[in-house]
């Protein structure tokens, strides 16, 4: 049973690309609590990850901030976006599903080739077709998958045309990837968009990130747990609110920008900025 005479007390943490800074508000109160800063741990082995315990750490060590008292604990991240700028990004293989002239689409638009992410920057992805004429031959989808990564693919993309309505053959490939091993995105996971080139590309970037991203996600988690801090580790989204770990290691393109997203939400939840 929970101390009534404790503070309830939300952590955030913004990991930017020199500091990461670490705050505590008690919710009651709503006023600020404590905070710290430490430089971001680019070159650690865990990478950003040890920056987030360390900043955390040293922000109960200095307002004496017991983790009994943290009831959430919220990150916001630039790595996502960093990883896109810098080219920072696995090798993503697109699987293609379709019949008919609708696999003819999906054979073209689902096609992306080498996509330019910025500057000296690309995001290099290879390509196979699997014909669904006779429904989903999911043997032919485990020899393509394996295909795809032999060719290096570390990341893997399902993409069909109007998917978004009938998402079970998309849903599938996604399983049948997790069985090899290798992390996957199906588009209609993403956005409900009709435009298959759109959603196509939007999963690719989505899944250029999932190899780092989930590798971040499990380091945080491990070194949250292990401080003895038990409350839930969230990570912001670009639009202001907050998804837990399971949900960054599925989608961790929903967390592009969710730096300045976080300043956003505050302005308006805190200061009552309404434009």
């Amino acid at each position: 049973m929970s101390d009534p005479a404790l503070r309830k007390l939300k952590i955030g943490i913004d990991v930017g690309g020199t500091f990461t800074h670490a705050v505590a508000v008690d919710v009651a109160r709503t006023e600020l609590v404590g905070k710290a800063v430490v430089p971001t741990t680019h070159d650690h082995e865990d990478g950003v990850a040890a920056g987030v315990v360390q900043s955390m750490h040293r922000l109960l060590e200095e307002t004496g901030i017991a983790p009994e008292e943290v009831v959430l604990i919220a990150h916001s991240t630039t790595q996502a976006t960093n990883a896109l700028l810098e080219g920072d990004v696995a090798k993503v293989g697109v699987l293609a599903l379709g019949s008919g002239p609708q696999g003819l689409r999906a054979r073209r638009e689902a096609r992306l080739g080498s996509v330019p992410l910025g500057p000296g920057a690309t995001l290099e992805t290879a390509f196979r077709f699997v014909d669904t004429a006779q429904g989903l031959d999911e043997n032919a989808v485990r020899v393509a998958l394996q295909e795809l990564v032999d060719e290096g693919a570390r990341a893997l993309v399902a993409a069909e045309p109007f998917s978004v309505d009938r998402p079970e053959n998309e849903e599938a490939v996604v399983r049948i990837a997790g069985e090899l091993g290798v992390p996957a995105t199906a588009t209609s996971a993403l956005t409900q968009l009709y435009g298959l080139r759109m959603r196509t590309l939007t999963a690719a970037i989505n899944a250029s990130m999932l190899p780092i991203m989930i590798e971040t996600a499990d380091r945080t988690a491990r070194a949250v747990a292990a401080s003895g801090i038990e409350a839930p580790l969230m990570v912001m989204r670009s639009d202001g609110g907050i998804m837990d770990i399971e949900a960054m290691r599925k989608r961790p393109v929903l967390t592009m920008l969710s730096g300045p997203a976080a300043g956003v939400a505050a302005a308006l939840m805190y200061e009552r900025i309404a434009n």
